[in-house]
């Protein structure tokens, strides 16, 4: 069966060299037979012709047996050594391994990106785990001390939990994603408003000032990433410190400053601040921090077309600024 099929595609792969050497054979057998008037003399000629054909079907024939070896060899294995024996086989091959590297490259990105979302989400669930426990011991010692904790981990699981959300819906973003003419001004007031309860427990004050600004972004990412710098904000700075957010519109850009009297990160962690799990010396006294959050804003920052530039001073404080486009 198999030879067969080997036969059939040599053939249909050389049908056009057998054409015309058949064609040349015919004719030149035809100005022979014009020439000899015994027609008997025209027996061997045709034969050797057809014997010179056969066996330039069967090299033909061992050939194709060969490149189709090397090509099923070189589907399943990368590594496999291949032999060309014509140009047309050697540029089949190098497509081969084109695919091959292609392919290589798509799952070494994507299993990085699944071990990466799996760290992540092992995370939410520390976290989570930590705040249940929390609540189990508020819960078994009631008292308007261990209510203020029920209410404060209730909190961080549900942060936690639209962190993971939000990460299962990266990869929907495209679909997600609605630019739109958005008022930054009132768009920062409105994650102001949602992270009220946060400024009063942390004893922090926000301070907006800018006058009305419009940009384009989608409104619910772009109030993600400025939530997140909010936060991480809030949750480094000391009691009874304020927080300044300003906006400084432009022409083609408008400029979101946030900027906290908090205790500032060191020089040398500014450079891996957006790095996944990257939390520097600051993670390593606070015990809450993730390395998550400012990852998650560069990220998606990226994607919404907002540039994202940040400074700091131990002791000072940090400087986030979101430059938002104002024009299309």
């Amino acid at each position: 069966m198999y030879l067969i099929r080997l036969i059939c595609q040599t053939i249909d792969s050389e049908r056009k060299t057998v054409i015309v050497y058949l064609v040349n054979t015919a004719v030149l057998l035809l100005l022979f037979n014009l020439r000899v008037t015994d027609s008997s003399m025209i027996v061997y000629p045709t034969l050797l012709s057809l014997t010179i054909l056969a066996v330039y079907l069967i090299v033909k024939a061992v050939m194709m047996h060969s490149f189709l070896s090397a090509l099923d060899s070189a589907q399943h294995s990368q590594g496999h050594e291949l032999y060309p024996e014509t140009g047309k086989e050697a540029l089949v091959f190098a497509a081969i391994e084109d695919v091959h590297a292609h392919y290589q490259d798509q799952m070494i990105a994507m299993n990085e990106k699944l071990a990466g979302r799996n760290s992540m989400f092992s995370s939410f669930i520390h976290n989570m785990k930590t705040s249940v426990l929390v609540i189990e011991l508020a819960c078994a010692h009631p008292s308007p001390e261990a209510l203020k904790d029920i209410a404060l981990e209730n909190e961080k699981l549900k942060r936690n939990l639209e962190q993971a959300l939000n990460i299962l819906r990266l990869d929907e973003f495209a679909n997600d994603y609605v630019p739109e003419r958005v008022d930054l001004h009132g768009l920062v007031s409105a994650v102001i408003n949602e992270k009220k309860r946060d400024f009063i427990y942390a004893g922090v004050y926000p301070k907006l000032q800018g006058p009305t600004a419009y940009v384009y972004t989608d409104r619910k990412w772009g109030a993600y990433i400025i939530e997140q710098i909010i936060a991480n904000a809030i949750k480094y700075s000391p009691a009874h410190k304020t927080i300044h957010m300003e906006v400084h519109p432009g022409k083609k850009r408008t400029v979101l400053t946030i900027r906290d009297e908090g205790i500032g990160i060191a020089a040398e962690d500014i450079p891996r601040v957006f790095e996944l799990f990257f939390t520097g010396k600051n993670g390593r006294e606070y015990k809450a921090a993730t390395g998550i959050g400012l990852f998650m804003v560069r990220h998606i920052a990226g994607q919404l077309g907002v540039e994202v530039s940040l400074t700091s001073a131990v002791g000072t404080g940090t400087s986030v600024s979101l430059s938002f486009l104002a024009k299309l």
